[in-house]
């Protein structure tokens, strides 16, 4: 099979894939039914296996055929991304925390989309630490995370913050304000984490790391935020998180002597795609929006 009749190959066995039928791919392409089933049939011959089960009433993938479905996506998505190389229009995809996505993600793609309307974004929320390559991402932010030792990554540095501690006035009213961190046992402590959690509390004399029994937990960053607002406990939270809410009083930090941190807060691109317009210039808003 010649590379051009690979190329449109891949892209038919794709378009038929999503839309579910030959026929349906056809109208799609604007080309003959016939037509889709000898591009299907030539990829199924030059790969000496078969890629799609037909049946009169539906059509499915085999195992080789998602594998390579799979791999048609990354290669046809890789010539795009050749072909707007140099311009700022085209696909970035962002991956970040979903707290830290919850306070920055709105902002960020809305900026982006009026600097260059061109722009298609794709942000992810998700707590995990993502494979740039594997999973298809061209940013991933990381918190606390040490950077990988590999030249084939870039660590760009957006922010540093620290971690304080912080309840409602309500809650300190009911249970009292505690003066040193030795104090805070036998408080409601609330968390996105179950059971114990180690609070690494800092002032000039140095570290007092507390092991704290979890009261009120929840994975989401701003669930515990509105737990603690509402006078469930005493949190420990990153100090640009809660600064309206200390602003405006609706919660009160406590041992304002301690911290814990410094939090580094990093992009994480491949060096590749250093020099792509579209790239940097996400790279440039991330930075403005974090030092904002």
């Amino acid at each position: 099979m010649a590379r051009m009749d690979l190329f449109a190959g891949m892209t038919t066995f794709v378009r038929v894939v999503e839309a579910g039928s030959l026929s349906a791919a056809a109208r799609q392409l604007r080309i003959s039914t016939a037509a889709v089933s000898r591009h299907v049939s030539a990829l199924e011959s030059e790969l000496a296996t078969p890629l799609l089960v037909r049946t009169t009433r539906r059509l499915a993938m085999t195992d080789a055929g998602r594998r390579y479905y799979e791999r048609c996506l990354r290669v046809l998505r890789e010539v795009d991304e050749a072909q707007a190389i140099g311009r700022l229009d085209g696909p970035v995809r962002i991956s970040m925390p979903v707290t830290l996505g919850f306070v920055s993600a709105g902002a960020l793609m809305q900026s982006l989309r009026r600097k260059e309307p061109g722009l298609q974004l794709d942000v992810r929320l998700e707590d995990r630490l993502t494979d740039l390559v594997r999973d298809d991402v061209d940013i991933a932010l990381r918190i606390a995370a040490k950077p990988p030792l590999t030249t084939d990554l870039v660590a760009r540095p957006l922010a540093r913050w620290q971690l304080v501690v912080a309840a409602s006035p309500a809650y300190v009213r009911r249970h009292g304000e505690p003066r040193t961190p030795s104090a805070l046992v036998g408080h409601d402590i609330v968390s996105t984490t179950h059971g114990t959690e180690t609070w690494p509390l800092r002032d000039e004399n140095g570290s007092t790391p507390l092991r704290l029994p979890v009261r009120h937990a929840c994975n989401a960053g701003h669930v515990v935020r509105d737990l603690v607002r509402d006078g469930a406990g005493i949190a420990l939270f990153p100090d640009w998180y809660i600064a309206e809410d200390l602003a405006t009083k609706r919660l009160r930090r406590l041992l304002p002597r301690w911290s814990a941190g410094p939090t580094d807060v990093y992009a994480l691109y491949r060096a590749a795609h250093r020099s792509e317009p579209r790239v940097k210039l996400v790279l440039d808003e991330l930075q403005a929006t974090f030092a904002a």
